[in-house]
């Protein structure tokens, strides 16, 4: 772990400037045939808005109401395109496979990638007049941009591995700064965004991942899993509740550390942030059991830490 404060570089292009990130291993699919809007709107837990060229952020839940995996629709121009983080790739071409035959809809490997631009000046540098709005899409040139709110302001570049490469060429001689992974993960960790593989399984349920205000409609039509998310929301409480945490100096506690509150288990570290923040704290997702006082004394790994308070 770095002892230094982030000062300057990636991480500070993200906060200040305009930093790129390269999304390696992400999955874009392509859904085209009958209805490929309708399809998702049956699977997923969000709804998407009527507006053209607008998206969303969205989970596959199992029918008991777990998590199998996140995504992002991405529409232009009549264009319906899925987007899979590495974890979720996997698990989201075998739901959409199990679905789409009775829906005439194809499901098709793009081969295009992802790549980040981050930060306060991302769209100027993308030659855009202002941001775009999260999960809108505009062409630049033959890219396809997507407006991205967390966990840093900006857009996400989709094109063929060629035309990204040229994109970071021509954006970094713009004034673009590469983020280092470890950057990125620091600042989405700070930023409390729970990422699915670490922060959230499909052991969890959107409630327990803090997920239903960013994930999930409750004016939609239905889908698998459905009654369960309801129930837990209007009726019951999640048996544990996923939060921000500031560690105190020491050597920090890795992923998979108990947190213990008066010597007894009260949850478990999910994520640590690999560098300090540019105020020298050290932030960590991590899951609280119900009952467990978020207020009172907490350890992981012996390392005493606190609820960070809300952004």
């Amino acid at each position: 772990m770095a002892s230094r404060r982030i000062i300057r570089g990636g991480y500070a292009a993200l906060r200040e400037g305009a930093a790129l990130v390269v999304h390696a291993g992400a999955d874009v699919l392509r859904l085209s045939g009958k209805d490929p809007l309708g399809l998702l709107e049956a699977i997923l837990t969000n709804a998407l808005p009527e507006e053209e060229n607008r998206g969303a952020y969205a989970l596959l839940l199992d029918p008991k109401g777990r998590i199998q995996a996140d995504l992002r629709v991405v529409r232009h121009a009549g264009e319906v395109l899925v987007v899979a983080g590495p974890e979720s790739a996997g698990a989201v071409r075998k739901i959409l496979d199990r679905y789409a035959p009775f829906s005439r809809v194809s499901v098709e490997e793009t081969g295009l990638g992802v790549l980040g631009l981050y930060g306060p000046r991302a769209a100027e540098l993308a030659g855009l007049e202002s941001p775009l709005p999260e999960h809108g899409s505009a062409r630049l040139g033959e890219l396809l941009a997507v407006g991205v709110e967390v966990p840093v302001p900006g857009m996400d570049l989709i094109g063929t591995p060629e035309e990204l490469r040229a994109a970071r060429k021509r954006l970094s001689a713009a004034g673009a700064v590469a983020a280092t992974a470890e950057e990125y993960e620091t600042a989405r960790v700070i930023a409390g965004v729970p990422r699915f593989g670490m922060d959230f399984t499909p052991e969890n349920f959107p409630a327990e991942a803090g997920l239903l205000e960013r994930a999930v409609s409750f004016e939609k039509g239905c889908y698998p899993g459905q009654e369960t998310v309801a129930r837990m929301r209007y009726r019951g409480h999640p048996n544990r509740t996923l939060h921000r945490f500031v560690l105190d100096p020491g050597e920090p506690p890795p992923p998979g550390t108990g947190i213990l509150q008066n010597e007894r288990r009260a949850g478990t570290l999910t994520s640590v942030a690999p560098l300090p923040s540019e105020g020298g704290d050290v932030f960590a997702l991590g899951y609280l059991r119900r009952g467990v006082d978020p207020e009172g004394p907490l350890s992981a790994g012996g390392v005493s830490l606190r609820v960070a308070q809300d952004r």
